[in-house]
């Protein structure tokens, strides 16, 4: 199937393989649902700390200061879109951290 026809699921499962490419098999996200459900929600922070030049940001009414540049945002969500793990990419877990999720 073409990379395009992929869903949100597809993608995250395709980049979880991808986060241990160089680590000795070992995962720096889970593939498991519920991992990818909170993936959803710091993707979606992530979403917004990309087109926002503010130094906090908010969720589930709790003010977060920005541990991640928009820039890095902004490259964050092209390389989940292209399921490329970088250590870019993996500043997405520093996000499900601060907000708790486990990802």
């Amino acid at each position: 199937m073409e990379m395009e026809k992929w869903g949100d699921y597809d993608r995250y499962m395709i980049l979880a393989d991808n986060s241990h490419a160089n680590d000795n098999g070992k995962h720096k996200i889970r593939d498991t649902y519920d991992s990818f459900l909170n993936y959803k929600i710091v993707m979606d922070v992530i979403n917004r700390i990309a087109f926002t030049d503010k130094s906090t940001y908010s969720y589930n009414n709790n003010i977060y200061t920005k541990k991640v540049t928009s820039e890095d945002a902004k490259k964050i969500l092209v390389n989940v879109e292209n399921c490329k793990w970088t250590s870019t990419t993996a500043k997405l877990k520093i996000i499900g951290h601060q907000l708790g999720l486990i990802i």
